[in-house]
């Protein structure tokens, strides 16, 4: 199983159709703060040497800009300017978060100059690409950070694992009718955050769920009964939830493989082939590289994922439950890690030496 385009779309209803989010790392002259000005509508003072860190502006500083109320005479140029500290601080804080926690890059200022044109950009892509590396990065035995659109993690789990999702409380009732359609992350909305429950404990319990796991209980298609009842820019894209194309975001390139998880579009899943990767790409960030021209550097990559509805996967409908003597399962069985820890896998060979 794995985090797809689909489950981008769906859940966040964030556009996968659209050009990839590539552009300069540096402004002209390299002035960042006359970009503030500009763009952001507040000046960062010569003497603030923490709101502005190199290319990077803290979170909270563009939470205080908003937290302001605008003119009631404000002009169409402040109302974009709060529009982008908005939109930019949500990119930090949810979407593109960085191991910091606290900073977001102004890169992403520059799709925020015309705002109407945003949603030409594939913002679901790059926001998957970014949580592949930090993925990536955070399964190193090193690691102690994580960043990227972690949201989407626990919800992609709660949808297809269900028997990890905590109780889902019921809406309130409205006085004006129906609830309007959103996106299917409003679902989760009103889960309880059971903060009282050490992280310890919760860390052994969801180990457990997930080594005594039953076919029965992994729900493959979670979205189908939902599609119909979504906002139609989160199904816009559905045309290219198959397509296996590299994901680009600036620095960052990662493979989008649905052919290795075709179930979860309904797919039969045939052996898949041996992933071919440039590892060179794992090693290149941001650090040191301002100048860099990524349009260029990523070429190739940009070029396959203008051909993504070329790039299609195609395969059988799966009817019913996979054979468990199919030449998937006889590839899978001696790849694959079964256990998450030493003490459930003790525990589960000890329960099979017994029998």
């Amino acid at each position: 199983m794995s985090i797809t385009l689909e489950d981008v779309e769906v859940i966040l209803g964030l556009p996968i159709d659209g050009e990839v989010l590539i552009g300069p790392t540096a402004v002209e002259g390299g002035d960042w703060k006359q970009l503030c000005v500009e763009l952001l509508g507040f000046e960062v003072l010569a003497n603030d040497n923490t709101t502005l860190v190199g290319q990077r502006i803290l979170i909270s500083r563009l939470v205080q800009r908003i937290a302001k109320p605008l003119p009631h005479d404000a002009t169409e140029m402040q109302l974009h300017q709060y529009a982008r500290c908005y939109i930019l601080a949500l990119i930090g804080d949810k979407l593109f978060m960085d191991k910091s926690g606290d900073r977001v890059h102004l890169m992403f200022l520059e799709f925020l100059r015309n705002l109407c044109r945003p949603r030409q950009y594939s913002w679901g892509s790059g926001c998957l690409a970014w949580l592949y590396k930090e993925l990536c990065r955070a399964s190193q035995k090193e690691a102690s950070q994580i960043g990227g659109v972690l949201q989407l993690v626990q919800y992609w789990a709660w949808a297809r694992l269900p028997f990890l999702c905590p109780r889902i409380e019921s809406p309130p009732g409205s006085d004006y009718g129906p609830w309007p359609k959103a996106l299917l992350a409003f679902k989760w909305v009103r889960v309880p955050s059971p903060k009282s429950r050490p992280s310890g404990m919760a860390l052994i319990y969801y180990r457990e769920q997930l080594v005594r796991v039953q076919p029965g209980q992994i729900i493959w298609q979670p979205y189908e009964a939902n599609l119909g009842r979504l906002p139609a820019f989160c199904v816009a894209g559905r045309d290219t939830w198959t397509a296996r194309v590299p994901l680009v975001c600036f620095c960052i390139v990662e493979t989008h493989h649905p052919n290795r998880v075709l179930r979860q579009f309904g797919l039969v899943q045939e052996r898949p082939d041996y992933v071919v990767y440039d590892h060179r790409l794992h090693r290149i960030d941001l650090r040191g590289k301002v100048e860099k021209n990524w349009r260029e550097e990523h070429g190739p990559y940009i070029l396959t994922w203008d051909m993504r509805q070329q790039r299609l996967c195609h395969a059988p409908p799966q009817i019913g439950e996979m054979p468990r003597d199919h030449a998937y399962y006889r590839w899978y069985r001696p790849v694959t890690r079964k256990y998450v820890d030493r003490n459930n896998a003790k525990l589960d060979i000890m329960v099979m030496c017994s029998n």
